[in-house]
Formats: C-alpha cells, sequence, structure tokens
C-alpha cells in the first residue's frame, strides 16, 4: 500500500494528520463518509493549517508500521522520502499531490495553500480496524478451504530455495540502509554553484550528536532570530550551507529542521543564500561546537557576527 493512501486512512480514522515539516490537516467530524456516494466532499470538510515545525507523532508512525509491515526505521524513511520529494515539487512550483486528501502549493508569499480533493472511498473499509486482519480467522461466508489435494512434486523446490536466498539478502540491504551514516560534506561557499542538498538516512541527524568537550549537547532554541540582528547574550550563529537561490536554501532548512535543528535560510547578498544554524550556548564555546560539527558531520560551519 502507497504512502499517501495510508496517510488518508489516518487522516479519516482519526479526523486529524500532522505531516513533519508541512503543518496540520482536520477532517469535520460531522462529514459521513458513507455519505460521499459521489466521490466529493462537502466543501470544506478539510482544512489545512500551515506548520514548518510540526513533529511526527507516536500514533501515526505505528499507523504507517501496521498498515506497510515494515520496521518503524524504514517505515519512517518512506515518509521521509515521500514528504521531501513533495517540498521539491512545492519549491519548483508545482503542486504536491496527497490522495484522499487534496495537495498544497506556495503562493507568492511562500505560505502553503491547501485545495481539498475527492475521498478514497475504495478504501474506507480498511481503516475501521486497528490491526491488519488475521488470516487465519474465516469471515463470516467463507468456507474453509481444502489442502487434501493431490501432492505435487518437488520441481520448485530450487526455486524456493533460491527465492529465499534473495528475500534474506533483500532484507540484509534494506537493513543496511536503515543504518545511520554520517552525512556527506555540504557544498563549499566559495563554488557558488547551485544544487539541491542530498541528505543522509533519517536517523543519522541528530542535535544531540553536537557536543563539545564538556560532554553538554547544543540545544537549538524556541525562539526564532531573524538576519542581521544582533544574537542574544549566551547565543551565536553559524553558516553551515550555502546556495545561489533561496528554493534550495529552503529545500535544505526544510529537511535539516525534520531532524530538530534551529535552522533558517537568509540572504547573503543579491546572488547568495545562506542556511544559519542558532546555538543556545556562549560565543566562547562557539569553536568547540564548529570542530564538533566538522567532526560528526563534515560540515563547514562559519562564525557570523
Amino acid at each position: 500500500m502507497k504512502i499517501q493512501e495510508i496517510l488518508a486512512q489516518y487522516l479519516y480514522k482519526e479526523k486529524s494528520l500532522t505531516l513533519p515539516g508541512l503543518g496540520h490537516f482536520a477532517l469535520d467530524p460531522t462529514v459521513n463518509l458513507t455519505d460521499t456516494k459521489e466521490q466529493v466532499w462537502p466543501d470544506g470538510a478539510i482544512t489545512f493549517t500551515m506548520d514548518r515545525q510540526a513533529q511526527l507523532s507516536d500514533e501515526l508512525l505505528t499507523f504507517l508500521v501496521q498498515q506497510t509491515g515494515k520496521m518503524k526505521p524504514l517505515a519512517l524513511s518512506d515518509l521521509e522520502s515521500y514528504i521531501s520529494t513533495g517540498l521539491q515539487l512545492i519549491n519548483i512550483g508545482k503542486p504536491f499531490l496527497i490522495k484522499g486528501i487534496g495537495s498544497l502549493t506556495k503562493n507568492q508569499t511562500a505560505q502553503l495553500q491547501f485545495e481539498q480533493g475527492n475521498p478514497v472511498l475504495e478504501k474506507i473499509d480498511s481503516i475501521n480496524t486497528d490491526h491488519v486482519r488475521d488470516r487465519t480467522v474465516l469471515a463470516e461466508g467463507e468456507t474453509e478451504i481444502d489442502f487434501s489435494h493431490e501432492e505435487r512434486k518437488n520441481s520448485k523446490k530450487p526455486i524456493l530455495i533460491f527465492g529465499s536466498i534473495i528475500a534474506l539478502a533483500l532484507v540484509g540491504w534494506a537493513v543496511w540502509l536503515a543504518i545511520p551514516k554520517k552525512e556527506t560534506a555540504p557544498v563549499s561557499t566559495d563554488t557558488e554553484t547551485e544544487q539541491v542538498a542530498v541528505d543522509t538516512p533519517a536517523a543519522a541527524m541528530d542535535t544531540s550528536a553536537i557536543v563539545v568537550k564538556d560532554s553538554t549537547p547544543v540545544t537549538p532554541p524556541d525562539s526564532a532570530v531573524t538576519a542581521n540582528v544582533p544574537t542574544a547574550t549566551g547565543t551565536f550563529r553559524l553558516q553551515v550551507d550555502a546556495f545561489k537561490t533561496m528554493a534550495a536554501a529552503e529545500n535544505r532548512v526544510a529537511k535539516l529542521k525534520l531532524r530538530g535543528f534551529d535552522v533558517r535560510a537568509e540572504m547573503k547578498d543579491s546572488s547568495r543564500y545562506i542556511v544559519v544554524l542558532q546555538v543556545n550556548r556562549p560565543l566562547s564555546d562557539s569553536s568547540y561546537v564548529m570542530d564538533s560539527l566538522r567532526k560528526n558531520y563534515l560540515w563547514k560551519p562559519k562564525l557570523l557576527q
């Protein structure tokens, strides 16, 4: 089952859905899915509230694991890949379609606009249960399967063995992909070349990994910091990436925010946009923090005045 279909099912069942880095969807609880015979929602049945700081809930992750049958790291990776692809579509001016819910686009003020779509009625029966149906229990009206057929020859046994080996190899490969790896080094600002930043697997990015010699983690602040405003006492800002377009910088910011970093895109000059990391530590610790970023993430941070 595809991710977008599972998200629609979750919204139908729970009446609310939060997608990290995007915002919150809400389904009018008075809407009866069985009454939508013409496959059209009533006006205003689904509403959307933009929230770039939105986080993934444990309930949604558990639902994805139940519906896909995958381990949590793989289900989380699928969701992040889906959202990342949607953000790229939005940044180039194309709509991000979520089947059974609607589509998101960016307006001239860089805000996300939501357009309600049509319901996926054929999936309604599957959203009334919290778990996948036990196929060992016969439904009403079904008859027990008769396995008393004539025994077949074992000509397919080598094929089954070979298939099992391939399946084990694929599982091992999937587990290897899910193992956290260090993020690749960002493009140097000296090259002034535009590119879309490449992320590592979801588990690889964690602000708790940014440490200094006193083993105190660097905690991103709660309040936003705008460009060209002097930092408050006990905080400082680092430039961690640079791009030639605001769209590329915003795409990088969206990915880092999914992993808990307090970052934002700012215009450095008329032809360069930078990604800024806010650090809640005294300025005297800046050299330790930058060394930690270089060591753990292979970044090339620069201290901003």
